[in-house]
């Protein structure tokens, strides 16, 4: 069956109705350049073993894409994006995943501090106060399985559960902190110092955290200058260019200009269980679909306090892959540091191929 590539973008917007191309030129700037090089005789068998072929290699079809309304950028590369991708199984973690096994998480209640306000206890997780805080009121929910890889849709509930009820009894004993956010960092690629399964919970205070507030910020810039809901518009786009869908009011779309590999897209009205479901196939996804392995996934929630100006404003997840466990080399470099553009692996379209099919 025929699947559309993020290389022919431009001529799936082509084949756009008048309205539609409106729609995505007012987000995106789409620029297409070749890449050119002479290869050297004694470089071809290696070129061709490695890539297929010489021809596709010695001219390179490249696409920018430029998101004009929030000046995040991704570029893709016709060789990466064609590449298979295969779900593996990387033994060597397993068994590092294993030998882990009676790290402090293994021991909460003796090893892991309590917050101030005491511990919340779930089904399969049990919160903890966090030792090197990034902010005031920073908490975490630790599984009960160590294996951070090992979930189910019933754990992953009561992980959010537990949470939403830290976020509740965080507020309560300050009332001034209202700013909540949510991560899943799964394994040291993405930046977990400890591999037991966790989520690390934030409450801020004045402010909401610098991406909520640019959120709120480029939506109300947008609804000034087309009175339109900028969500909306931004996962009717992608809908439109085959990669979103809409469920129980939520959206889930995997975005041409995405933050790092195989971004997913998740935007609900409020974090209710379909929401939260959501989340878990996604993260299933990945894992099972993908072989990946670690994953960043963040989750920005609406003020407590139901601030003047954050009027509804929706639940954002975007979870992220962050490359195999046994590079060496990182996956944000130069580019994304200083140039603010991201250099993706993988075309959204087999992304959103294989998260479909879990809606």
């Amino acid at each position: 069956m025929y699947m559309p590539s993020i290389i022919e973008l431009p001529e799936t917007i082509s084949e756009l109705s008048d309205e539609g191309k409106a729609l995505f030129n007012r987000f995106f700037d789409i620029r297409g350049s070749i890449g050119k090089m002479v290869i050297p005789e004694e470089m071809k068998p290696w070129i061709e073993k490695t890539f297929g072929g010489v021809a596709s290699v010695e001219q390179q079809k490249i696409i920018k894409i430029f998101n004009k309304v929030t000046f995040e950028s991704a570029m893709f590369n016709e060789l990466r994006a064609k590449r298979p991708i295969e779900a593996k199984t990387d033994d060597s973690v397993t068994k590092e995943i294993n030998e882990s096994a009676g790290d402090p998480f293994c021991k909460p209640l003796s090893m892991t501090p309590a917050d101030s306000f005491g511990r919340i206890k779930g089904k399969f997780c049990i919160t903890a106060s966090n030792v090197a805080k990034y902010d005031g009121l920073h908490g975490l929910v630790i599984f009960n399985k160590h294996n951070p890889l090992d979930f189910t849709e019933k754990e992953v509930q009561d992980y959010f559960h537990t949470s939403l009820k830290w976020f509740d009894k965080a507020h309560k004993s300050n009332k001034e902190a209202a700013y909540p956010f949510l991560l899943w960092n799964c394994l040291w690629r993405a930046a977990a110092s400890i591999i037991h399964g966790h989520f690390q919970l934030v409450l801020g205070e004045g402010k909401h955290y610098a991406e909520a507030e640019e959120y709120n910020e480029t939506r109300k810039r947008y609804y000034n200058e087309y009175k339109s809901d900028y969500f909306f518009d931004f996962y009717k786009l992608h809908e439109l260019i085959g990669l979103g869908l809409e469920r129980k009011n939520l959206r889930v779309f995997t975005n041409i200009a995405p933050r790092k590999d195989k971004e997913i897209t998740i935007i609900s009205e409020k974090p209710d269980n379909n929401f939260i479901s959501a989340v878990y196939k996604a993260a299933n996804c990945l894992v099972k679909d993908f072989g990946v392995m670690s994953f960043n996934i963040g989750i920005i929630f609406p003020p407590l306090n139901k601030d003047e100006g954050w009027e509804d404003f929706p639940v954002i997840a975007r979870i992220v892959d962050r490359g195999k466990l046994s590079n060496k080399t990182v996956d944000v470099g130069g580019m994304e540091m200083y140039a603010r553009s991201n250099v993706i692996e993988t075309d959204p379209y087999k992304v959103f191929e294989k998260i479909k099919s879990y809606f």
